[in-house]
């Protein structure tokens, strides 16, 4: 054996032995990775999503707002007390000392209502206490009792329920729509986990292949050196066999790193942080399935959509709430003309103190306490009632006429949405089935290629084992292999992917996989969009 020969396969016994092993090193770590299935990422993602947990609390937020609408309508008690002394001079021969002295202690208690249809109320009790200085009163001191009930009815204008609870019906119908908000998020959260998905398990398969590359590339190296050894072949053939080895070591760096990626893409969505059991844990996919799947034509797919999108019936409850408020504003238009109206009861009793001027003596049939004076009231010894009409309509009516036209345009503009979010439904729809279809294209060549590259591949290690092929030729068939069944591997994940942006369009992928997302405090409510 020559000097540089020599020199050369101990170059090469040195380079092989200190070499780090990727292969060794990758497929150990694959094999302590913890596999997580799709739907398990897909309910992760949507109990620890941190987007979703926002959404969510804008539910109680609206049915906060509900409850604060329609307290409107709730009873409401007033109450007070006073406290009144007066010193007036004056010139009049019926008070003493030229000042008329009055004090007056009394409370109010009084409970207001306002109902659906319009009608504001208010039933009020008063008590009175008064003193005077008067010469010609002869009740000293006076005890007063009213009880009034004031009612107003418009007549017109915010007449009726469908009026009066507008603001009402537009916050449930927010509400609801905070609950399509709140699907809507889960949608996309689990769109974007499944997506993620499928893009780790194609780094999982992509870094596999690598590994398997590497390998015959290994091997292809071992047999070369045995056979230089032996005298078999030269050293160019155990050169460039480590030379693919070299070439492909660093094709596995690069997968792993895809890899390592891909794992924190999925980690970010899925709120997997430091405390977590999953954080320091290295974890693949299942193998992405090459079976046969079913999927819906263009047309079932879009009726889907438009009766399942949360965003659609986000758009449809915007609709209907400008419908309300349209129906409300032209109410507004109306001149207003109310029905009011006065009932009341009031009773009168004093201390007894004769009056007398030259010829006169007066007494007054009052006399008597407090008491008497509510006994009186409840016999309605004093009453009294009014009835009227107030009529009430601005010049022009300017205001009001402008408030609908903004209703009606704003309308317009949410008419406007819902046809564009329809048509954006529709590309998604059509681009997601040509993904799926031209997949299924790739997934069916890729495969025949994968095929034919095993056939030669094989044929020519036997050429190879024969002595009449080289190690050129069998790297080369070795990589169209391997490209062979990346590409496979690619076009299925697209047509996975394809499938998951099928679903996330209709609005279907958390049915898909039996997955229901539920909201907190909200089941015992009613939703409704008018």
């Amino acid at each position: 054996m020559s000097p540089r020969v020599f020199f050369c396969s101990i170059l090469i016994f040195f380079v092989w032995t200190t070499f780090p092993n990727a292969e060794e090193m990758g497929v150990e770590v694959l094999k302590k990775a913890k596999v997580l299935n799709l739907r398990s990422a897909i309910t992760r993602g949507i109990q620890k999503n941190l987007d979703l947990r926002v959404e969510e609390i804008n539910i109680p937020i609206s049915r906060e707002d509900t409850i604060t609408k329609d307290a409107e309508f709730d009873p409401k008690i007033d109450a007070s007390i006073h406290s009144l002394e007066q010193e007036t001079p004056v010139a009049s021969a019926f008070t003493e000392g030229g000042l008329d002295i009055y004090r007056e202690t009394g409370g109010t208690m009084g409970i207001r209502k306002k109902f659906r249809f319009g009608l504001e109320s208010r039933l009020s009790y008063d008590i009175l206490r008064s003193m005077n200085n008067s010469s010609v009163d002869v009740l000293r001191p006076q005890y007063q009792n009213f009880l009034v009930l004031n009612i107003t009815q418009p007549l017109l204008r915010d007449l009726g329920t469908y009026v009066n609870t507008a603001d009402l019906r537009i916050s449930r119908n927010y509400m609801l729509k905070a609950v399509e908000g709140y699907m809507d998020q889960a949608r996309q959260i689990a769109g974007e986990v499944e997506l993620l998905y499928y893009d780790l398990a194609e780094a999982v398969s992509i870094y596999n292949y690598r590994l398997e590359s590497l390998k015959l590339a290994n091997e292809l190296f071992r047999d070369n050196r045995k056979k230089f050894n032996a005298g078999l072949v030269p050293i160019t053939e155990v050169q460039e066999a480590e030379t693919a080895v070299a070439s492909r070591d660093e094709q596995v760096v690069f997968a792993r790193q895809r890899l390592e990626i891909s794992t924190n893409s999925l980690k970010d969505v899925l709120e997997i942080r430091p405390g977590d059991s999953l954080y320091n844990d290295f974890f693949v996919t299942e193998k992405i399935s090459d079976e046969e799947i079913t999927f819906p034509e263009f047309e079932k797919a879009y009726e889907v959509a438009l009766k399942r999108r949360p965003d659609i019936k986000r758009q449809h409850i915007e609709i209907a709430n400008f419908n309300i408020n349209l129906e409300f504003y032209r109410n507004q238009k109306l001149p207003r003309l109310d029905l009011e109206a006065t009932l009341g009861a009031n009773g009168l009793s004093g201390g007894d103190r004769p009056v007398s001027f030259p010829g006169i003596l007066s007494y007054n049939s009052h006399e008597g306490n407090y008491m008497d004076s509510l006994s009186r009231m409840a016999d309605v010894d004093g009453y009294e009632w009014y009835v009227g009409l107030n009529f009430t309509y601005p010049l022009g009516n300017r205001a009001a006429k402008a408030r609908y036209r903004t209703a009606d345009q704003k309308k317009c503009q949410a008419l406007y949405k819902l046809k564009r979010l329809e048509g954006k439904v529709e590309t998604e729809i059509k681009n997601s089935l040509i993904v799926i279809e031209r997949s299924l294209e790739r997934i069916k060549v890729s495969g025949r290629f994968e095929k034919l590259a095993e056939i030669t591949l094989n044929q020519e290690m036997k050429r190879l084992k024969e002595g009449i092929s080289d190690t050129f030729r069998i790297l080369d068939f070795q990589d169209d292999l391997i490209d062979a069944r990346v590409r496979k591997v690619t076009a299925l994940k697209d047509f996975n992917r394809g499938l998951a942006l099928l679903y996330q369009a209709m609005g279907e992928n958390l049915n898909r996989f039996n997955i229901i997302a539920k909201y907190k405090d909200i089941n015992k409510e009613t939703f409704y969009a008018k």
